[in-house]
């Protein structure tokens, strides 16, 4: 998730919070300066490591989604549309880190329900459609309603 997308997410927490959505970032490094200057400057709520990447090998299925700089950005041109959108937005962008593996977006339903939704980075810098994400959460809490009202007597 880059600092773009990260920011245009977490400024949405207020609509999340009132549809009963925990926002968390899941970072697959940790480059400590990199965290100081992420947060809460772009994402203002937890962040989780994950150590194993175990997050990003479950958006690809069991295994890592990766791809090298030179052919999955320089020789990407949705990538290289995707950084100029980024770089538009008026947000400082940086090259540091590793840099070749790839993200995503999982919406958890509640209890053990699973999985509801995922977006899968399959061009570097991908964003999740914002409006499907809210769709998605504000369905899942009129099923929650939905499955609260038929558990009263």
């Amino acid at each position: 998730m880059c600092r773009a997308e990260a920011y245009k997410l977490y400024s949405r927490k207020p609509i999340f919070d009132a549809l009963g959505v925990q926002l968390f970032a899941v970072l697959h490094e940790h480059i400590e300066s990199e965290v100081k200057d992420f947060w809460p400057r772009y994402w203002g709520g937890a962040i989780l490591f994950d150590r194993g990447r175990n997050f990003f090998q479950a958006l690809g299925g069991g295994k890592l989604l990766k791809e090298k700089f030179f052919s999955g950005f320089l020789l990407n041109p949705r990538a290289i549309a995707n950084y100029k959108r980024a770089k538009a937005s008026g947000f400082q962008q940086n090259f540091k880190g590793e840099g070749e593996v790839k993200g995503g977006l999982f919406i958890l339903g509640s209890g053990r329900s699973g999985i509801a939704y995922q977006f899968i980075e399959r061009n570097f810098g991908d964003w999740a459609p914002l409006a499907e994400v809210i769709e998605i959460c504000t369905q899942l809490q009129k099923q929650q309603q939905g499955q609260r009202q038929l558990e009263q007597p």
